[in-house]
């Protein structure tokens, strides 16, 4: 028995001692008595609803349509489920190689904006943990060209 209205064993045990101190020896056994005979009670009239409703669907399904339609609905779910796996496949690799091409276009967006050879990457480097020299510029920028002022 795992469980009887969501109450386990160790609970039934506790429920059944702390019934067994209150009510006392004799009326325990009444009790129980009378819970089996309502138990007993609800079973039976939980068979009679079950056979009734079997006897009532049978009635109705006369020439088996419904089973027949219940057979069809079944073949149905079993080839949605596979039709959702065979598109699920399909659509597999046109999406990682849109991904691939994804990733590589951002490479290349990286590499025309900030090419390899002038500076480290933000991913790779933070730029506020760089020392900077005397003058205040970072090592690894170009320097900068004085130009002077245009006459016109």
């Amino acid at each position: 028995m795992d469980s009887f209205f969501g109450i386990g064993a160790p609970e039934l045990v506790v429920i059944l001692l702390l019934a067994g101190i209150v009510l006392g020896p004799k009326r325990i056994r009444q009790v129980a008595f009378w819970l089996g005979k309502v138990t007993a009670q609800l079973q039976t009239i939980s068979r009679g609803f079950t056979r009734q409703l079997n006897a009532e669907l049978s009635a109705i399904d006369d020439g088996g349509e419904m089973k027949d339609a219940w057979g069809e609905v079944q073949d149905l779910r079993k080839q949605l489920a596979d039709l959702k796996r065979e598109i699920t496949s399909v659509a597999a690799q046109p999406m990682k190689e849109g991904q691939h091409a994804i990733h590589e276009a951002r490479k290349a967006v990286d590499n025309t904006i900030r090419p390899h050879h002038f500076g480290p990457k933000n991913d790779e480097k933070d730029i506020s943990s760089q020392e900077l020299p005397q003058n205040g510029t970072a090592t690894d920028l170009p320097n900068l060209v004085d130009v002077t002022e245009d006459p016109e």
